[in-house]
């Protein structure tokens, strides 16, 4: 009598083989995690200082780049360059970056001009000549960039409409040209800066931003101009307005 045997095919779960290479991959990283726990190792005792520094360093940095660094960032023949009007304004813009943030500060550029722009209310004190203790690092700063350029040094001082007059101030004129002088008195600090280059000029209320026809808009004309004019052509003309033709 012949036996016929019936062969049963086994069918498995296609999605156990996926889940197989899944535990597997598991495994294998579980053990990598515990290779790296070993704190004795001569591996973590290798890496762990050099990695210490880096953090240390890293918390240590300045919020801001201060102009030593951005010198340092500059190749050595580039650094004792004549900057032109863009890399004036660029460098303006980074060491004055914490007074622009604070908006003190405003910088314009033209083709071959810039322009910064500081209120009186952050660099006098109210009615004074005299300037704040407060914005002298800044006038630092500046004159340390404009030490590398070339071109006219400009200085305008403007008030608002309200007429002033005290013992020491006659007037909003005596104001504005006793402010740009001031500012004048700082830059020629820095030996660099030759006096032919720069001028000093009090335009009261004549030249407005804005209409002094609130509080806000005055606080606005009230403000110390120091306009860098790079032309190559200066003449007496174009320095008494340096951004005529603008």
């Amino acid at each position: 009598m012949e036996t016929s045997f019936k062969r049963l095919k086994r069918r498995e779960p296609r999605w156990l083989t996926s889940f197989a290479d899944l535990m597997a991959l598991l495994v294998a990283l579980f053990v990598m995690l515990l290779s790296f726990a070993d704190l004795d190792s001569e591996s973590f005792k290798k890496n762990a200082s050099p990695i210490n520094e880096a953090f240390v360093k890293e918390a240590k940095k300045p919020p801001t780049t201060s102009l030593i660094q951005l010198e340092s960032a500059i190749p050595a023949r580039e650094r004792d360059a004549i900057l032109t009007a863009p890399q004036a304004a660029f460098r303006f813009s980074v060491v004055l970056s914490e007074e622009i943030a604070r908006e003190e500060v405003e910088i314009e550029e033209f083709d071959e001009s810039v322009r910064i722009r500081f209120k009186n209310d952050t660099a006098f004190l109210s009615g004074s000549r005299e300037l704040a203790s407060t914005i002298l690092p800044t006038l630092r700063n500046i004159s340390d960039v404009l030490a590398k350029t070339k071109g006219q040094i400009h200085i305008e001082g403007h008030t608002d409409n309200i007429p002033i007059s005290s013992g020491t101030v006659r007037s909003n004129w005596d104001l504005s040209a006793g402010r740009a002088a001031s500012v004048v008195h700082e830059l020629l600090k820095n030996r660099r800066i030759t006096a032919d280059r720069v001028s000093a000029v009090g335009m009261a209320d004549s030249r407005p931003l804005v209409d002094n026809d609130t509080p806000e808009n005055r606080a606005k004309n009230r403000r110390v101009e120091i306009n860098l004019h790079l032309h190559p052509d200066d003449t007496e003309e174009r320095i008494g307005n340096p951004f005529i033709n603008q």
